[in-house]
């Protein structure tokens, strides 16, 4: 059986969706504190379930987007039991870039409850992406 049709038969066996969307969960879900690889395939759902998200929207090539990884990890694994971080890949997901009208990498956006609420563009220091935290995201510890 292969990839696509093992995928089909999956889908076919999973409960039907409720009328009803589940309650976002107060925490995000972390497994390691690495920030979480969101395609179009899986980013609206990433939104869904986590009530407040930050998405890095960068390139391998990107000198900044590389200076700035390491800063986002530190950020993802302090914050990652009440914020949902994400990385999103502009060259593989040009439908994203597009959607959110990113012009120059790295770009980060902040939602809550699924709504974009702030945009940063470039590097920020680690300072400055806890302060965007702690205002965009009033109600973390």
């Amino acid at each position: 059986m292969g990839w696509f049709s093992s995928l089909r038969k999956r889908e076919e066996e999973a409960p039907p969706a409720s009328a009803e969307p589940a309650p976002a969960p107060a925490r995000a879900r972390r497994s390691g504190g690495a920030p979480d690889r969101l395609t179009s395939l899986n980013f609206d759902r990433y939104l869904r379930e986590h009530p407040r998200v930050v998405v890095d929207v960068w390139a391998p090539w990107c000198v900044p987007c590389r200076a700035f990884a390491p800063t986002f990890q530190a950020a993802a694994s302090e914050w990652g039991e009440w914020v949902g971080f994400g990385k999103v890949h502009a060259d593989h997901e040009p439908s994203l870039v597009a959607r959110f009208s990113i012009r120059s990498i790295p770009s980060l956006l902040f939602f809550r409850d699924g709504e974009l609420v702030r945009s940063e563009t470039g590097v920020i220091s680690a300072d400055r992406l806890e302060k965007h935290l702690h205002k965009v995201f009033r109600d973390l510890p």
